[in-house]
């Protein structure tokens, strides 16, 4: 008898069981890479039966870029929990009007997970995932918003070429939406003591605002950790919230300067004060007068105020939540929802704006019983220029998972809620409560498989610990990076090494102490003693520092989600043992890691029909040697660029071995290069070399690079 496994798989398609072995044998097998001398076999672009992205988002205050995908049918995934699945890519691209920028790429795993239905009777499917982005552009004042399109590829088991915006999915698709970049938040409060201090008007500082260049300040040197350690951004920052005299005179007067409000009504501008007085258990009748004093100025009456916003339930005409899911790789519950008016926000970006309020739940057993974790705020502000399909937004919450976790055998798929509330908290006891601005959504989300235990090092250096072997201290080439779900840089499949700054990382043993120890080749102990940044699950990340013989508290989840334990800056080319001692039971973990922390050696030169910065005519060929060598080679490059603007760089020669030694001096392999078409001016032949290095914990390699010039002459 047929098992439920093969008769799922009998179920899914040929150009689904088979994606990788028919694109091996011909790239353009779906169509989607026109530029090769392949011919189309089978057409498919943009599929979305078994995945689809959802939503994109940005959130201004982390500076990530999300986005949001749910997997839809239980097979067709190339395994289950415990196997290793296939692949889900997302490269994401940004457009502040000049054309796409390249933002990166993101990935995770996605297994076959059967189907069922829920405690309330649902089915399971689709299953809900988010994955999320660094992205800190150069900020511009409050008075000149950033609001570029973000636009999100979503690729199975393929990853998105780099630099290819247009580029169509076999399996997977695109979505875009625009985005809200945060103001500087450093200079503001230099602007605003100008205002209130030396009494600027504020007339005056719009005005010349514009005309300053846009600046950010420089990040540390650990930028590159799971949570970076620059603050969020203020959410003070920028001048006092507005008034409701102020809000009032914005919104319903029919032009103020060069700003026009429109169509905002009373019981959205005059919210928080109605809030303020029906939640008090005692009705103030000192403020319900000056309250209605400020309306009738205005022509408002406070009776029909008061009950417009009583009447008012789950109005989602200026925001609306649109997507949940869960960051499988970060163990984050992300909500992204739309912004669609340019006004109703009580301000500018210069101003305190309001905020909108994600209030997340959880139901981890399946019990119908909802569990509130915690509400995260994001500031919203008003926008004279919003596009036409309005910003999009993103609110993530770290979640403590370690408790729900179950072995790959037994997968466990969650209940998640998120409730958006603008201007006012979300009920943090009824799950069911709607709020009076905003909506409720819920969705399913595989929990990750059980793999690490307190009182171990789960991550070393950006990467599983499980994937580092205990007798090379490498790295495998199929290594992925637990925070982005990117493989690791390894062109010639060959195991990888780790230079720079090594953070170490884990989850927490309660009420206890731990020091981590490096020991080298020479039986030389290092103590790490370097404070390190933890982020909360909400709020601003702080340092965190241990005793000067190196003795750090464990810190609970919700202070250190992302388990940093500590800092190894190596600087050594040995293998070093790396190990975890707990106060009052000794060394409970160790693991070797090797080390290189030295840059490829390159040159390159020219041989005929000249040397180097020779003269030559348009249409000979040029012809050199390249050199370039590393204990732990990754790839290497020649490239011929400069010239008139817009010609190359153009690849005359590559390679993912180091270079051999050859026959001429100095020694290396030969380039060759038909200037024909070549237009007179000046050239450079440079050649790139990259290990393939894990470097300060992330997808980053030792590069080194060398040229030398030659000019064409007509």
């Amino acid at each position: 008898m047929a098992t439920k496994k093969t008769v799922a798989a009998q179920r899914v398609e040929v150009t689904r069981t088979r994606f990788r072995t028919l694109l091996a044998g011909n790239p353009n097998y779906f169509g989607n890479a026109p530029d090769t001398v392949f011919k189309v076999v089978k057409a498919i672009s943009s599929n979305t039966r078994y995945e689809e992205l959802t939503s994109v988002g940005y959130n201004q205050h982390i500076r990530r870029l999300f986005a949001t995908f749910d997997v839809k049918k239980a097979f067709g995934y190339s395994g289950d929990l415990c196997d290793d699945g296939s692949t889900e890519y997302v490269r994401f691209y940004v457009n502040f009007g000049g054309g796409w920028q390249d933002a990166g790429v993101v990935a995770t795993d996605v297994h076959d997970i059967p189907a069922g239905k829920d405690c309330a009777n649902r089915n399971l499917h689709p299953l809900s995932y988010s994955l999320e982005l660094p992205y800190a552009p150069p900020r511009k004042w409050c008075s000149s918003p950033q609001l570029p399109l973000a636009r999100a590829i979503l690729s199975w088991n393929v990853e998105p070429p780099a630099g290819a915006p247009h580029w169509k999915p076999v399996y997977g698709n695109v979505e875009e939406c625009n985005i809200q970049i945060d103001k500087s938040w450093w200079i503001q409060h230099f602007l605003d003591d100008l205002v209130v201090k030396a009494k600027v008007p504020p007339q005056l500082i719009d005005s010349v605002t514009p005309l300053i260049p846009p600046i950010d300040p420089e990040l540390p040197d650990i930028a590159d950790l799971p949570e970076p350690p620059f603050p969020m951004s203020d959410t003070a920052a920028g001048r006092p919230a507005l008034t409701l005299d102020q809000r009032v005179e914005l919104y319903s007067g029919p032009t103020r300067g060069r700003f026009l409000r429109a169509n905002v009504e009373p019981a959205r501008f005059a919210f928080s004060e109605v809030q303020a007085l029906t939640s008090q258990p005692t009705l103030a009748v000192s403020a319900v007068n000056e309250l209605a004093a400020v309306l009738q100025k205005f022509d408002f009456d406070i009776d029909d105020l008061v009950a417009t916003v009583e009447d008012t339930t789950g109005n989602i005409s200026y925001e609306e939540l649109v997507d949940i899911g869960l960051d499988y790789n970060r163990e984050k519950l992300v909500a992204t929802y739309k912004v669609k008016k340019g006004s109703g926000f009580s301000g500018s970006l210069c101003t305190a704006g309001s905020l909108e309020h994600v209030a997340f739940w959880a139901d981890w057993n399946d019990t119908c019983e909802w569990e509130y974790l915690d509400t995260v705020q994001v500031r919203a502000y008003d926008f004279d220029d919003l596009p036409d399909h309005g910003l999009c937004y993103s609110a993530a919450l770290p979640v403590d998972l370690d408790d729900i976790k179950r072995k790959c055998h037994d997968p466990k798929v969650a209940r998640i809620r998120a409730v958006l509330s603008w201007n006012s908290p979300p009920s943090t006891t009824n799950p069911d409560a709607l709020p009076t601005w905003g909506n409720r959504l819920d969705t399913h989300a595989l929990i990750p498989r059980l793999e690490g235990a307190p009182g171990v090092m789960s991550v070393i250096g950006g990467v599983g610990v499980a994937y580092i072997s205990d007798a090379t201290g490498m790295a495998s080439a199929t290594t992925k990076f637990v925070d982005t779900g990117v493989q690791v840089f390894s062109p010639d499949g060959l195991t990888v090494p780790f230079g720079g700054l090594i953070v170490v990382r884990g989850p927490a043993v309660t009420n206890k102490r731990y020091r981590i120890q490096v020991i080298d080749s020479d039986n030389a102990s290092q103590t790490l003693t370097e404070k390190i940044w933890v982020s909360p699950t909400v709020g601003f990340g702080s340092y965190h520092t241990g005793t000067v013989d190196g003795w750090f508290d464990y810190l609970h989840h919700s202070q250190n989600f992302a388990g940093i334990l500590g800092y190894y800056r190596s600087t050594r080319n040995d293998m070093v043992t790396i190990q975890l001692e707990i106060e009052g039971e000794g060394v409970v973990d160790s693991q070797v890691v090797q080390l290189d922390n030295v840059y490829p050696d390159v040159g390159v030169s020219i041989t005929h029909p000249g040397t180097d910065c020779g003269l030559f005519t348009s249409g000979v060929e040029m012809r050199g040697r390249v050199w370039a060598t590393d204990t732990h080679m990754g790839q290497w490059s020649v490239v011929v660029d400069g010239g008139p603007a817009g010609f190359g760089p153009v690849t005359v020669a590559t390679g993912i071995v180091n270079t051999s030694p050859g026959t001429a001096i100095p020694p290396g392999d030969e380039w060759v290069y038909d200037t024909t078409g070549l237009q007179q001016c000046g050239y450079v032949v440079r050649v790139h070399a990259w290990d393939r290095a894990i470097v300060n914990s992330g997808n980053h390699q030792h590069h080194r690079s060398e040229d030398v010039g030659f000019c064409i002459l007509e």
